[in-house]
């Protein structure tokens, strides 16, 4: 569990599978990152009934999965396209505004990351003082900004 000492900032968790097919149609740079077939299945997948089912699961796990362990000048070439395009105003219009500006934040604390790719798959969170959030085992995350402690949980840890 992650308690918040000051304003605290993460990613935290994926996205849901919706919001996560928005950003794959509407970002070229990010559709780009991931072989076609992982993109085509995991947007086939993106609407269904049952969204954390094992089928949904390993779609998404495909996709992160082939996003963080994509070829470094594939990287670099997208990563520098979509930051010209952002720092150009030219955000189309199904990019969430506050995503552009994550995108930009994260490349100026962490320029060059793959993680900033992240931006678009995993949930952005604000945290006060005093609120928390559990971590579970295997869950991505990363901080952003702010302070915070680590708690383990009795029983569970």
């Amino acid at each position: 569990m992650a308690l918040a000492i000051t304003p605290f900032r993460a990613l935290c968790g994926f996205r849901p599978l919706q919001e996560i097919a928005k950003y794959l149609n509407s970002t070229p740079e990010l559709k780009a990152m991931i072989p076609s077939q992982i993109a085509e299945e995991f947007l086939s997948l993106a609407n269904s009934r049952t969204p954390s089912g094992p089928t949904e699961k390993a779609a998404l796990k495909n996709l992160f999965s082939s996003l963080m362990t994509a070829e470094e000048g594939a990287t670099k070439k997208q990563l520098n396209a979509l930051l010209d395009r952002y720092k150009a105003g030219d955000a189309h219009d199904d990019e969430d505004e506050n995503v552009v500006k994550l995108v930009l934040r994260l490349d100026k604390q962490f320029p060059g990351d793959i993680g900033i790719f992240c931006a678009y798959v995993l949930n952005y969170i604000h945290m006060n003082p005093g609120e928390a959030i559990f971590l579970g085992a295997g869950e991505p995350h990363a901080y952003v900004s702010g302070g915070w402690s680590l708690r383990s949980i009795p029983g569970l840890i």
